[in-house]
């Protein structure tokens, strides 16, 4: 071999070594393509994922998985409602870049995706497992359908084509439901308030559609027929709005106990106090068959914490006579 062939061969390789080294670079980096996945390993690993934090002007959550059980910190260890982090999750794997934005950290404000910081527009959800954590800052809407994102530490911001559903506030990460028992299950209601003042309803048969008020006030009657009813359906769709662990209400003026009983033999007592202008509850649940499935499984949801309620709820919760019975002439 002369010399031009050989130094013509030492420039191809140099060429393809070059090419090889620049192939190995790039696959060592993440994909700043638009059109590539914002987190592309995370589909395959969503169920690895056992910690999630979201943060927002200062202010976080933090949830974590224990044995297949997710709880929020804040909250003093109470379930999260699984199907809006897993929403979340998914909405993040599926995220592809659609067009990169600034990457001057000046203009990062304008679509929130600033650093988090107290004064920070943007959300910054960090997750992962004891191995690895990842994170986003998910910022302004775009389009009613994407969303304004960006990884902290890189400079390009993204439109990204996903816009991940994030509550408001902690308690809208809560397993929001306390009790879910269809009203014509219900077979009577007594509600007792501190002052001694009762009122019980009831009907013989699950097909009747009014309930009877056991007893009403001599020369005193009912507004209308049916408007005791609504009484029996707090049991029905009862949701938390917050929620605390229980503490010991005796003695507190406002108290009041409702006792709902199912033509099956559950029993539901609720106790219920005023604070702040809010309503917040306690539940107990006992059935006539000591081994009842039912009433062990709400007694194991619900022992140990009080739950602020929605007030159209309270309201059928707390009912004295004024707010059945015409008023007197």
């Amino acid at each position: 071999m002369n010399t031009r062939q050989t130094k013509t061969l030492a420039i191809v390789l140099a060429v393809l070594l070059a090419g090889l080294f620049a192939t190995t670079l790039s696959n060592n980096h993440r994909d700043t393509s638009a059109g590539s996945m914002l987190f592309p390993e995370l589909k395959s690993k969503i169920n690895d994922v056992s910690q999630l934090t979201v943060s927002k002007a200062g202010e976080s959550v933090t949830m974590n998985n224990s044995a297949g059980r997710w709880a929020l910190v804040e909250k003093q260890d109470y379930p999260v409602d699984t199907g809006k982090l897993r929403g979340l999750m998914l909405s993040l794997a599926d995220a592809r870049k659609i067009e990169e934005k600034t990457s001057n950290a000046e203009l990062y404000e304008r679509l929130a995706v600033e650093d988090t910081a107290p004064d920070s527009q943007g959300t910054e959800i960090r997750f992962g497992g004891a191995d690895s954590q990842r994170s986003i800052i998910i910022g302004n809407i775009a389009q009613t359908k994407y969303r304004y994102a960006r990884i902290p530490g890189d400079a390009e911001s993204w439109l990204i084509d996903q816009n991940p559903t994030l509550p408001g506030d902690a308690s809208g990460w809560l397993l929001a439901e306390i009790l879910n028992i269809d009203s014509t299950k219900v077979q009577s209601v007594t509600i007792t308030h501190g002052d001694g003042e009762t009122i019980s309803i009831d009907k013989e048969d699950a097909a009747v559609t009014d309930f009877t008020v056991t007893v009403i006030p001599e020369g005193r009657e009912l507004s209308y027929p049916s408007v005791v009813d609504g009484m029996a359906g707090v049991v029905s769709g009862l949701n938390l709005v917050d929620v605390a662990a229980a503490i010991d209400r005796q003695g507190d003026d406002s108290a009041a106990t409702a006792v709902f009983t199912t033509f099956e033999g559950l029993q539901l007592t609720i106790e219920s106090s005023r604070h702040d202008e809010n309503t917040w509850i306690t539940v107990r649940a006992d059935h006539t068959d000591a081994n009842s499935d039912e009433a062990r499984e709400i007694e194991d949801r619900v022992s140990g914490w009080e739950y602020q309620i929605q007030s159209y709820k309270a309201d059928q919760l707390r009912r004295r006579w004024d707010d059945i019975l015409k008023a007197e002439e």
